[in-house]
């Protein structure tokens, strides 16, 4: 081989050589010279297992979801187990957790009231909660501020049984300097105060109602919309609905965030209910207003917020010239919303509740509910004649 053909092959083994270098891995912009190693899915328990048996000095986790549980042995469990030895053992152990899961909702003093956390404290564990109006998404462990797990990984058991998980652990004492000044400044400015309070929520979508309700003509006349859900005994659907539609006007949009637990409370759910179980209800509400009646358009938030949009043949922007059109167009209808929309409206009867739209829709007509027979009526909102006639005596008790 030519001598100068030689030199070249050699000038370019150096050069790979060095761009394999550790060093040159620093040198570059933000990268940090590392041993990685994969421990996905089943992989991810033994190998944090092992780290946390072998913390010689620090444990720092920072995770969305710890699901801990004093009765039940479960993969957790055995994990919150291994920080009380390591405890025992001095070394020190730091948690951030969340406060926006169901297990904080019902009380304020969450360490004595949540045992397996208390028990952590109690061993000398650090413990910083996040105010419920922040949310820690972090799947992190660094440990003797040289062994960083990062991944998708919670402690839960779905996550370390059952779930696909990617998770990651890193060798690098340099990286996990950085992740560590991050936690504290998160500390410094999100940190639970020990006189936190939670958020209280209250009925606020019956604050502040529209005078007048502006309901699309379609509601009544097409039988599967309100007629669907006064034959399904749907009072919620209708309730719900009705709020959204009121809503819409106060802001004079089609398209809104709710909060979940507001909309619940003013549906009159239960308020001794948990936070969580408001939550629910309400999501099944609101995907069976999507899927069944598709009146709206949703999508959830963290779970705890929805963005709405209302299906766009409803008129809901009332301005005064809106308004004055859509009148003219024959298009909705206007009714008190006191009428339909109160404190006491969950408590109504549907189908009362039911004809006093229809009452309203007749009168922007310009004509009487009670000039028309109950079988004309009947025959038009697709309603059975048993049920107006309950309705119509509904209405002489309630007036």
């Amino acid at each position: 081989m030519p001598m100068k053909k030689t030199k070249l092959y050699i000038f370019y083994i150096l050069i790979f050589a060095i761009l394999l270098t550790p060093s040159f891995l620093y040198s570059a912009d933000g990268f940090f010279p590392s041993q990685v190693k994969d421990i996905s899915d089943r992989k991810y328990e033994p190998a944090v297992i092992q780290l946390l048996d072998n913390a010689k000095e620090s444990i720092f986790i920072s995770m969305y979801s710890v699901n801990l549980d004093t009765e039940k042995r479960n993969p957790v469990t055995l994990l919150r187990n291994n920080l009380l030895k390591a405890r025992a053992r001095n070394v020190s152990v730091t948690l951030y957790l969340n406060t926006c899961f169901e297990r904080f909702d019902q009380n304020n003093d969450f360490f004595s009231k949540n045992l397996a956390i208390k028990e952590l404290e109690d061993a000398g564990c650090v413990i910083h909660l996040m105010t419920y109006k922040h949310r820690l998404h972090d799947k992190l462990i660094i440990v003797d501020k040289r062994y960083i797990v990062e991944g998708s990984t919670n402690w839960s058991i779905a996550a370390l049984k059952d779930n696909y998980e990617s998770s990651t652990l890193i060798d690098s004492p340099e990286l996990a300097s950085v992740k560590l000044e991050r936690l504290e400044k998160i500390k410094n400015i999100i940190s639970l105060p020990n006189n936190y309070e939670k958020i209280s929520y209250v009925a606020s979508y019956l604050e502040n109602l529209p005078e007048n309700l502006a309901i699309s003509k379609e509601l009544l006349l097409n039988k599967k919309y309100f007629p669907d859900m006064l034959s399904q005994s749907d009072n919620r659907s209708m309730d719900f609905y009705l709020l959204l539609l009121a809503h819409s006007q106060v802001v004079n949009k089609q398209e809104f965030f709710i909060s979940l637990e507001a909309m619940g409370l003013s549906l009159g759910m239960n308020n001794s209910w948990s936070y969580t179980d408001l939550r629910r209800q309400v999501i099944k509400s609101l995907n069976k207003l999507q899927n069944r009646y598709n009146l709206i358009e949703v999508k959830y938030f963290y779970g705890r917020d929805a963005f709405v949009k209302l299906i766009p043949f409803v008129i809901v922007n009332t301005p005064s010239v809106i308004a004055s059109e859509a009148k003219q167009s024959q298009s909705v209808f206007f009714i008190n919303s006191a009428v339909i929309i109160n404190k006491k409206s969950s408590a109504m009867p549907l189908r009362l509740k039911f004809l006093f739209l229809i009452e309203a829709l007749l009168k922007e007509e310009g004509k009487d509910l009670h000039s028309i027979t109950q079988p004309a009526l009947s025959k038009r909102f697709n309603i059975y004649e048993k049920t107006l006639e309950r309705a119509f005596k509904d209405m002489r008790e309630y007036k």
